[in-house]
């Protein structure tokens, strides 16, 4: 019902009415009421938690000056940034604070705050932006989970008034952030792993042996079943017993205690689901609750707490995985159980991270009692002892970084499969028929057949019978797909990049590209580039090019004559996976038999005025690229091509008045205008003059601002436009030429 309701998938109301039957079908009274009572309460949590998303959420953007309390451990302090949650006091919504700082010692000050403080913040209040591209993470329901709804900028650093009193859960705050202040005086990866699995903080430092982890297709080794729980219950028991008290008081302290280290502990989806747990396996006698009643127990209350649960790959791991172990038959060898666990996590995990390694069958084996038996247990007694036992806590640290050495080994073993994102119902089809073959694992024919649906939905992601061009919404900078149908060619025209103005330039793998562009990609089974076309040197259009190059197998690059030693471009194309570079003009041969060169004419700077000029033809319809293209050369390429038209046009330089020559438009005489631009540009790009001609032209206009990722999805002589938006969800973002 929740899925139903908040995700919305309406096709779900089929799986609601099949359980009902099957309840009704039972012919049990008092089950079938409790059935029909959780839905009822499942149904009033979703309409609520909406409720409440539309009621605090602001519409637009606007200044304001605020007083904030914020809690000592929702405060980060990262490459010149701070970032923190914070409740507004007067209107009691939830809200993110980001600002920059540039001195050090101010920075120190937020690092050491330790207590929780009232902050006077001047800055712009906006809702949380959605996702705008394809299969991009959802930072928007990552906020609303954390009921956070807005986020502010902030124009300076706040004025910081602490306060002389707080309540016991401000205090568990405080103690959290001790722990975490404690914990960073230890060795990394120590210090990472006893923030992670204790109080569950994200670090940085880690985030390398995340990206190994996923890679290699065991994160769901993470979300089982809060093993650090089971085991500090199980020896806070054990110190219990050693101390000569009563079993039953142990238990009561437990109960009371477990509540208090789920906030310490950051309260993630597989942290409360564990402690719930842990809690009715403390209160199973005196209620008479069996394994199994107590993971339904923590299901009901994780979802009445939190209703999108489940529309997270944390939740649904969580929940499945720890299912699974309550009802799958104690005598099956332990290999067995791995593997099973493996193949049930396997359609969640393609629909939100598209690759698996195929070792994560058989990695899970010896990691789950390697983690539940060794690290979990070594960083438990590290993180109590390390005051006392630095020598020994140094000895787990040597540990780990040997654990994370064979991570990363075993992560870059061949093996890999870009498997792609599979549609909604294929997913739910490889779920239920992985459920149907684990219930009878010994049955030889229910394998071929989840074999063979895993191979169909193989085929459906990797060779579709449509193509595109999709512009991707990668911010103030040109970044184009164009994929052939059944993939036979991938072309690429620019990566897209950040200009950063004496700003700190990002990692390559860490960058907008990676969670964009790349991430697209890979969600439709794509792991290689065939040929990428730059259209000149700005980082704006070439500066995501070294993430591309990370991430994709690219063939060749194609750069306007005159580039190809210039350093900005040599810098981004050295290394491993150095592709081929290939210098064009108008006279170069196709290198793609989809795209024709018209520009430049001959060598040059790769600037603006050099900016190479692509048409293609695909779905019935002429694309034209330009790039950056000047008005000049617009009106050059015209003398040079006199025939030359387009039904959709990319306009030059996003719209900006130096491109889109009067001339340029009446003789391509375009049906749709493409603008690729950043939202809040300091450019004020596209250009209220160049937005008036195209309407007085008719020229229907598409902008990455107002729709995201804009995509025309063809096959054969047909084909449309599609938009990750509508159009009205960023009114607040948009300049005044697109707002009407």
């Amino acid at each position: 019902m929740t899925v139903t309701m908040l995700g919305p998938q309406p096709f779900f109301w089929l799986f609601v009415a099949y359980l009902l039957l099957r309840v009704c079908y039972l012919r049990r009274p008092v089950v079938l009421a409790t059935c029909c009572l959780s839905l009822v309460v499942a149904i009033g949590g979703c309409l609520f938690y909406q409720h409440q998303i539309s009621r605090r959420t602001v519409v637009d953007r606007h200044p304001v000056t605020q007083l904030v309390r914020v809690r000592p451990d929702d405060v980060q302090v990262h490459d010149g940034f701070v970032t923190a949650i914070g409740i507004d006091t007067q209107s009691r919504v939830r809200e993110a604070l980001i600002f920059s700082v540039r001195d050090s010692h101010l920075l120190d000050q937020y690092r050491r705050l330790d207590r929780p403080a009232n902050w006077r913040v001047n800055g712009m209040v906006q809702p949380v932006m959605p996702a705008t591209n394809e299969n991009e993470f959802a930072l928007r329901r990552y906020y609303q989970q954390r009921r956070v709804y807005n986020q502010v900028k902030l124009d300076q650093p706040p004025t910081i008034m602490p306060l002389t009193g707080w309540g016991l859960c401000d205090q568990c705050h405080c103690w959290r952030w001790q722990l975490g202040h404690h914990f960073a005086g230890m060795p990394m990866p120590l210090a990472s792993y006893c923030q992670q699995l204790i109080i569950g903080q994200s670090d940085p430092y880690n985030a390398s042996a995340m990206a190994n982890v996923k890679r290699l297709g065991i994160i769901h080794l993470f979300c089982i079943s809060g093993m650090h729980v089971v085991l500090l219950v199980a020896i806070l028991r054990w110190l219990g017993v050693y101390l000569w008290l009563d079993r039953e008081l142990v238990d009561v302290l437990l109960i009371v205690a477990l509540p208090f280290y789920l906030v310490i502990a950051g309260g993630a989806p597989s942290l409360i689901r564990a402690v719930i747990m842990a809690e009715t396996g403390l209160f199973r006698s005196a209620l008479r609750l069996d394994r199994l009643d107590g993971w339904a127990v923590s299901l009901l209350v994780g979802t009445a707490w939190e209703p999108a649960v489940l529309l997270s790959l944390g939740g649904q791991l969580s929940y499945l995985l720890s299912f699974l172990l309550q009802v799958m038959d104690r005598q099956l060898p332990a290999l067995w159980q791995t593997f099973l666990l493996s193949m049930a996590s396997l359609p969640a995990i393609l629909s939100y991270v598209f690759e698996f390694h195929w070792l994560s069958l058989v990695l899970s084996y010896p990691m789950i009692p390697l983690f539940s038996l060794v690290l979990f247990p070594l960083v438990l007694i590290s993180a109590g002892t390390y005051w006392a036992l630095p020598v020994f806590g140094n000895l787990v640290n040597q540990v780990l970084l040997t654990f994370q050495r064979l991570i990363e080994f075993a992560a870059y073993l061949p093996g890999e499969v870009v498997f792609g994102k599979p549609p909604l119902w294929l997913a739910v089809v490889l779920f239920l028929l992985t459920l149907w073959t684990i219930s009878d694992y010994r049955q030889v024919r229910r394998w071929v057949l989840l074999g063979l649906a895993y191979l169909a939905c193989f085929m459906v992601i990797h060779f579709p019978f449509n193509g595109e061009v999709a512009f991707v919404d990668i911010g103030q900078g040109d970044c184009i797909i164009i994929r052939e149908p059944l993939n036979r060619r991938v072309m690429m025209i620019d990566t897209g990049g950040k200009l950063n103005f004496g700003h700190r330039q990002q990692a390559p793998g860490r960058d907008v590209a990676t969670r964009t562009s790349i991430n697209y990609l890979k969600s439709r089974g794509i792991d290689h580039i065939d040929t990428i076309y730059l259209s000149h040197r700005d980082a704006d259009h070439i500066g995501y090019l070294p993430t591309i190059l990370q991430a994709m197998r690219v063939k060749r690059v194609a750069v306007p004559a005159g580039m190809e030693k210039q350093p900005v471009l040599t810098r981004k194309v050295g290394g491993v996976n150095q592709p081929q570079v290939i210098p064009v003009t108008d006279q170069h041969p196709s290198i793609d038999p989809g795209l024709r060169i018209l520009h430049p004419f001959a060598p040059g700077e790769a600037k603006n005025e050099d900016s190479m000029v692509l048409t293609g033809y695909f779905g019935g319809r002429q694309f034209v690229f330009t790039g950056d293209l000047d008005r000049a050369g617009e009106c050059a390429v015209l003398d040079r091509y006199p025939q030359l038209h387009a039904d959709v046009l990319k306009l030059g330089h996003h719209g900006s008045r130096t491109a889109s020559d009067d001339r340029f438009l009446d003789q391509l005489h375009p049906q749709w205008g493409i603008i690729s631009a950043g939202r809040f540009n300091r450019y004020h790009h596209p250009n209220d003059e160049v937005v008036a001609s195209l309407r007085q032209r008719q020229i229907k206009i598409l902008s990455t601002q107002q729709y995201g990722m804009i995509r025309y999805v063809y096959a054969q002589q047909h084909g449309r436009f599609q938009t990750t938006l509508e159009g009205g969800e960023l009114k607040w973002t948009l300049p005044n030429c697109l707002n009407n």
